[in-house]
C-alpha cells in the first residue's frame, strides 16, 4: 500500500523522487525504485532534528526543493521536486498522502 501511495506522489508533475523512512531513519520505500540518490537524500534528511520542525520542513536549493513531512509512528516522508514545480499543488497531494499513510499506522 505504501509503495502505491509513493507512486501516486512521484507521478505528480515536478516530483522527481520520494522516500519513506522509519523512525530510525532507515529507508523503507523509494520511488522510483532503486534510486540511490533518493535513498541517500532520505538518509541525510533523517539527520534533521525534529524539535526544530513543526511537522513539515521545506528546503529550497539551486537545483530543486526538498519537502520533509513527519508521519505518525516516527516515520518521515521525503519528496524531491524540480525548481520550477508547483509546490502548492504538490503540498495538497502530500497532505492527502500523509493522511492515508497515517491511517495505515496501528
Amino acid at each position: 500500500m505504501e509503495q502505491r501511495l509513493l507512486s501516486e506522489l512521484v507521478s505528480q508533475r515536478g516530483v522527481t523522487g520520494v522516500a519513506l523512512l522509519d523512525g530510525d531513519g532507515f529507508v523503507l520505500f523509494t520511488e522510483p525504485l532503486h534510486d540511490d540518490s533518493v535513498e541517500t537524500l532520505g538518509k541525510a534528511i533523517a539527520l534533521l532534528d525534529p524539535k526544530y520542525s513543526a511537522g513539515r520542513v521545506t528546503l529550497h536549493g539551486e537545483n530543486g526543493t526538498i519537502i520533509v513531512q513527519e508521519l505518525l509512528g516516527g516515520k518521515v516522508l521525503v519528496l524531491r521536486c524540480e525548481v520550477s514545480s508547483n509546490l502548492g499543488r504538490i503540498r495538497q497531494k502530500m497532505d492527502m498522502t500523509t493522511s492515508q499513510l497515517n491511517a495505515l499506522q496501528p
